[in-house]
């Protein structure tokens, strides 16, 4: 219903300042800030058909601040909540138990501003799991968009004690080497990430083999989950189809089409709405 609060903060600038300095120890603050921002200082000019454009509806990396705060304000929330809904029906076939801390090393392919490995840290932490320590390994073309998603993951993990080293990889998926995880030297569990990616493998033609390929080849020292989510759409679907039929998992958990409520942020009516949002969700152990 229009009016649902994420919150509000006064941005009193319009430079990026405001959003790299806010201590937002949870997403649904962060998100408030993001649209909060977005309202004052950006829609007054701003044209979803040229953003959509340019950005092939933010298939493209995203490379500009603009459009950094943009895509967070109107998609981030929704893009967040999809990837907690995995994590709710596919976390409980983990073998983490809440009396020993996590140690774990995290790859977010094509990470964006982090949303993904934000929300997998704010779902295990919600559930009474502590957290120890964490590798997180991003995978993102745009430089700018990685020094977003560290920035505010490493907010997260300095509010929680958790020891935490990130490892950048600025690249595509094609370009990812085939030692991208040798930073994973003690074969913790590894948490593969991938929100919003498999339904672009039609229109940005990324080689799923080689992307399956690299995740298998670490599986056998250590326990690996997948998660995959997406919006619902017909193309999209032959991504998540491939990839579970190249990636031939020991287990699977979760492999859903359905809906789920998200929260997101209204242009029209500038204010934050709920709506019933399809999604793919894929979850499983290599």
């Amino acid at each position: 219903s229009c009016g649902t609060s994420l919150g509000k903060t006064k941005c009193k600038s319009a430079s990026l300042e405001p959003l790299q300095s806010i201590l937002a120890h949870d997403f649904e603050q962060l998100c408030a800030e993001h649209v909060d921002f977005f309202q004052n200082n950006l829609q007054t000019q701003f044209d979803y058909y040229q953003f959509s454009k340019k950005t092939a509806r933010a298939k493209n990396p995203l490379y500009h601040s603009d459009d950094l705060i943009s895509y967070m304000a109107l998609y981030g929330w929704g893009h967040y909540l999809r990837m907690q809904a995995v994590f709710a029906h596919s976390f409980q076939y983990s073998t983490f138990e809440k009396h020993i801390p996590i140690q774990a090393c995290i790859v977010d392919y094509g990470c964006g501003q982090g949303i993904a490995t934000l929300a997998w840290i704010e779902y295990v932490l919600d559930q009474g799991y502590s957290i120890d320590r964490l590798d997180v390994i991003l995978v993102e073309p745009s430089a700018a968009a990685l020094a977003r998603a560290s920035h505010w993951i490493t907010q997260k993990a300095q509010h929680h004690d958790i020891k935490l080293n990130i490892i950048h990889h600025a690249c595509t998926l094609d370009e990812l080497e085939p030692d991208f995880m040798a930073a994973n030297i003690n074969q913790l569990p590894s948490i593969h990430l991938l929100s919003n990616v498999l339904d672009m493998y039609l229109s940005v033609q990324f080689s799923m083999s080689h992307l399956c390929h690299e995740m298998k080849q670490y599986a056998r020292h250590s326990k690996h989950y997948v998660y995959a989510v997406s919006p619902d759409f017909i193309t999209g679907n032959k991504g998540f189809d491939t990839f579970h039929q190249l990636l031939s998992p020991q287990q699977l958990y979760l492999n859903h089409h359905g809906t789920v409520r998200i929260t997101e942020y209204n242009l029209n009516s500038r204010c934050i709405q709920e709506r019933p949002a399809p999604i793919r969700a894929y979850a499983a152990c290599i």
